[in-house]
Order: C-alpha cells, then sequence, then structure tokens
C-alpha cells in the first residue's frame, strides 16, 4: 500500500501542513472548484488524444483504489512481454510512493517514459513531477532511454486532417531528473514522517497558499484570519465617472460566451484559438426585459454565424456594456464584428473600467471575475462561477447543455446590476 502518489509529493513540496491534512483530514478540503474541474477534463482529453501517436497500447488504468497493487505487479510483468510495446497509466509503486505513467513505450530493449502536458509550454512544476516519476521508475528497476514531457506545440496551424505528429512537442528532462534523485529521496522520507505526526505542522499562512497552485485547504487556514471580506469594497470615483461619461445612452448588456479548445478544431487554427459559441443581449423595452440569446452548442462549426447577428443586433444601440478579461474590442475586430468606428466606440468593458478606477476588494484579488466583483459589491447575494457554463456547454448531457441559456441571462442581469450600481 503506497503513502505518498506523484499529487501528494507535489502538495508536501508546496506545503507539508497541507499534505499532512490531505493524509489525515481530507474532510477538511474546499470543495472543488468548477474551474479546476475544466482543467482536469482538459487534461485528460488532451492525454488521451495523445495515446493516439501510440496505438495497440494496453490501458493499465485500476477500476478503483483497491487495485493498484495487483496493477503495478502487472505493469512490471509487462515490461518482461516482448508482445507488449506500449501502456496507457501504468502503475508504478517504489519508496512508498505511486505514480501512473501517461505513457511508455518500448525503445529497444529500455522503455521511453512520456507525460502528456495539456499546456503550451514547460514550467518548474512539470519538471519536477517527471522528475519523481523518474525516481520510481528507476526505483522499480525500469531500463529507461529517456524520460520526457509531451505538451502542445503553440506554433502548430491545423491545415486538413489533425497532426498530432505536429501537435504534440516533445521535450528530454532526463538530465534534470537525474540531478533531483537525491532531492526526492530526501524529500519522500521527511514526508512520511510528516505524515506519521500527530498534529498538522504548525505553518503559517503565505504565498505558498495559492503557489504554484492554490490549496484545497484554503478556507480551512484561514477561518481564523480577521475577515476581509467582510469590508466594503473601495472605488476611486473620480476616473470611474469620468469612464462612464455620457449615461443616458440607450444601453444593452452584451455576455460572451468563449470557447478556447487545446486542440484546434478548424484550419487555419492555432492551439488555444478564441472564438465565441454562444452570447446574451439585455436591453430594456419600457418596463419590461427584452433578451436575445445565440449559440452553436449542437454545431460547433457555425460559430461564425454569430458575428452578423451580434452585429445586427448590437447596431440599435449607443454603448454595448460587457464584462470580459480579454480586451474585447480587440477580440471582435479579430473577426472582423468591429468594421467601423460606430460599433467601436460602442463597447464598454466594465471589468477594464473597475480596474482603471482602482476597484478592490478582498474577494478580488485572486481573480477579478464577474462573480466576485458581483458579490464584493452586494456582499448578500451570490453568482455561480463562470467555468459552470464552460463546462456545461462542453457537456454530452442535454439537461446540462440546456443550463447554458439561463446561466449567460443571469450574468448579464448581474452585469446589468453592477453597471446600474455606479451608473445612476
Amino acid at each position: 500500500m503506497h503513502i505518498l502518489s506523484k499529487s501528494t509529493y507535489i502538495k508536501g513540496e508546496q506545503c507539508e501542513k497541507a499534505l499532512f491534512l490531505f493524509k489525515n483530514r481530507p474532510f477538511l478540503r474546499d470543495k472543488l472548484s468548477l474551474e479546476q474541474r475544466a482543467k482536469f477534463k482538459r487534461g485528460t482529453d488532451v492525454g488521451i488524444l495523445a495515446q493516439q501517436l501510440f496505438l495497440g497500447g494496453i490501458n493499465m488504468t485500476p477500476g478503483s483504489p483497491t487495485q493498484f497493487g495487483k496493477k503495478a505487479a502487472e505493469t512490471l510483468r509487462n515490461l518482461a512481454n516482448p508482445a507488449i510495446n506500449v501502456m496507457y497509466e501504468a502503475v508504478f509503486q517504489y519508496d512508498d510512493t505511486l505514480i501512473m505513467l501517461d505513457i511508455i513505450v518500448r525503445d529497444g530493449d529500455k522503455w521511453r517514459a512520456i507525460e502528456v502536458k495539456s499546456s503550451l509550454s514547460i514550467s518548474q512544476t512539470y519538471m519536477k513531477d517527471a522528475a519523481l516519476q523518474y525516481y520510481v521508475l528507476k526505483g522499480c528497476q525500469v531500463p529507461l532511454s529517456d524520460i520526457q514531457l509531451m505538451y502542445i506545440n503553440a506554433d502548430y496551424v491545423k491545415n486538413g486532417d489533425l497532426d498530432l505528429s505536429q501537435l504534440f512537442v516533445f521535450q528530454s528532462v532526463k538530465d534534470y531528473a537525474e540531478q533531483y534523485q537525491d532531492v526526492i529521496a530526501k524529500n519522500i522520507a521527511h514526508f512520511k514522517d510528516i505524515i506519521k505526526q500527530p498534529h498538522s505542522p504548525k505553518i503559517p499562512i503565505g504565498n505558498q497558499c495559492d503557489t504554484p497552485y492554490r490549496c484545497e485547504f484554503h478556507g480551512h487556514c484561514w477561518k481564523n484570519v480577521p475577515n476581509e471580506a467582510d469590508k466594503p469594497y473601495t472605488i476611486d470615483y473620480k476616473p470611474l465617472y469620468e469612464l462612464l461619461g455620457d449615461r443616458r445612452q440607450t444601453t444593452a448588456y452584451l455576455n460572451l460566451l468563449f470557447y478556447r479548445p487545446a486542440v484546434p478544431l478548424y484550419d487555419g487554427d492555432k492551439p488555444y484559438t478564441e472564438f465565441i459559441i454562444g452570447f446574451s443581449i439585455l436591453s430594456n423595452n419600457g418596463n419590461f426585459d427584452k433578451i436575445y440569446n445565440w449559440d452553436c452548442l449542437e454545431d460547433l462549426s457555425k460559430w461564425q454565424d454569430c458575428l452578423t447577428i451580434l452585429s445586427e443586433q448590437l447596431s440599435g444601440f449607443e454603448r454595448v456594456v460587457c464584462f470580459a478579461p480579454q480586451n474585447i474590442t480587440a477580440s471582435l475586430q479579430k473577426y472582423n464584428l468591429l468594421e467601423s468606428k460606430e460599433l467601436n466606440y460602442k463597447i464598454f468593458n466594465l471589468r477594464e473600467v473597475l480596474q482603471q478606477s482602482d476597484f478592490h476588494h478582498e474577494k478580488v484579488k485572486t481573480d477579478f471575475s464577474l462573480k466576485n466583483v458581483y458579490e464584493s459589491i452586494f456582499p448578500d447575494k451570490n453568482l455561480f462561477e463562470h467555468s459552470r457554463i464552460i463546462l456545461n456547454a462542453l457537456s454530452d448531457n442535454i439537461m446540462e447543455r440546456s443550463m447554458i441559456t439561463s446561466d449567460l441571462e443571469l450574468e448579464n442581469k448581474a452585469l446589468r446590476e453592477i453597471y446600474l450600481h455606479f451608473a445612476h
């Protein structure tokens, strides 16, 4: 039975208290955010796609945690079987530490270990991941020709069928891993001692709470910190009112749903090319709200249809208020939607305006999102994470996809509420 895994080892490097709590008090964890769920799904999808470069492999994924030991023994038997050349999610255990390797490929009389990442570059954390895997593989006496990180090529442009050999980039990390082995051995011994302690380590809150990942025990460790979130927001009203300008203009509220697939879908696209897959426009017609919704969830190839529709729907308004992390004007110009100055000056990104007006609240320190701004201004109200819409949009579940329209409308109403709060 293993004590550590790749994720718990990395957790220990970030914060020993988090490691102790995960192993001994897991019920204290924060609820997994929808943003994290979306990232996990993306990583899984890219990992499965990467397997297509190494066809004919055996999937070693255990059916349950009780199967880890059995699968580790089976993995070692497969290494000795000349008829087996590729394994996915191969299980290895050494020094009470378990890893599941994305892909391992026979390379002559040795094996090439491959860890797949859905990112466009390699981080220090990924390097440490691979170094730990190398440590376990060497401990299991696996003859390795190399250990590599496989990630997405930022310069790849789709032209016809997806070319996986061009989509992915391989980088050897064997030299780095070998230099790190003594450190890993010491860390593993130390982490096992930490886990056995009767009480969690006395570690004050600090940068490690959010770097390189937001700790899942954040809520537990910060619970006794004076609640800054109860304090009111602050803002510099002078630049705010200058930026708000003429508040008598006819106004529409625009909520755009952007999609950035890791794997390009259409010719001419690169990885993480951004496009619009849905939108909601909210305006007021007398005493009644007027709402216009559009999406292409049933056929993403029709996404460009929205450009003409959106332009037509916005033509009758003097101001179009949105809340977007990107430069919304630049994004729409990229789609040739803002071809004239008449449309260009209408776009009013409330997020940028609030940031330029030094809007501050404890909630927005780590994420200047619509949800956090809304809850900062209206502390008795709540809004869902935007990632919920993204997850539902990509879901195979019809009921989840059906929620997209109402969620976009709810976000748009929250946007209007924030705008009118300052523009009254």
